[in-house]
């Protein structure tokens, strides 16, 4: 089901260079206002952490994201995985959550390469711990 939203191509350029370049360790997007195009909200530096990204997600709102996420895969050595984030908190607008959820599949056709993909409903779900396994998951 497609909701119409258009993916605005500041964001796949973003998502290109973010997955090429690794100069930002997370990139959130979320709505246009006129809940028309989906637009880049912000970037973060290489440095930020992982704790600040699960900060940065509003309680009363939904937002896509992709994050850079780096880990320890033991034997196997460091290992980094794209992972997609789709956020959408129990107490956002009904409204809000159906457009989110009706154009995921607009944004992941646009950014190719993406790795792992979460849902979240609550900050329990995108729990560093549980991102984690699911990248392992992946890697297997």
């Amino acid at each position: 089901m497609s909701s119409g939203v258009a993916v605005h191509q500041d964001c796949i350029t973003e998502f290109n260079e973010f997955k090429l370049k690794n100069k930002n360790r997370y990139i959130l997007f979320k709505l246009s206002d006129n809940l028309k195009e989906v637009v880049i909200e912000k970037k973060a530096p290489v440095d930020a952490t992982y704790a600040e990204f699960v900060a940065e997600l509003p309680d009363q709102d939904c937002r896509y994201a992709v994050y850079n996420f780096e880990y320890d895969s033991g034997s196997d050595g460091h290992r980094a995985k794209i992972v997609f984030i789709i956020w959408a908190p129990e107490t956002a607008p009904i409204k809000k959550k159906m457009i989110y959820a009706s154009t995921k599949d607009a944004i992941k056709k646009a950014f190719q390469g993406l790795s792992v993909e979460v849902q979240g409903t609550d900050k329990a779900e995108v729990d560093y711990e549980e991102v984690l396994n699911k990248c392992k998951s992946v890697s297997k």
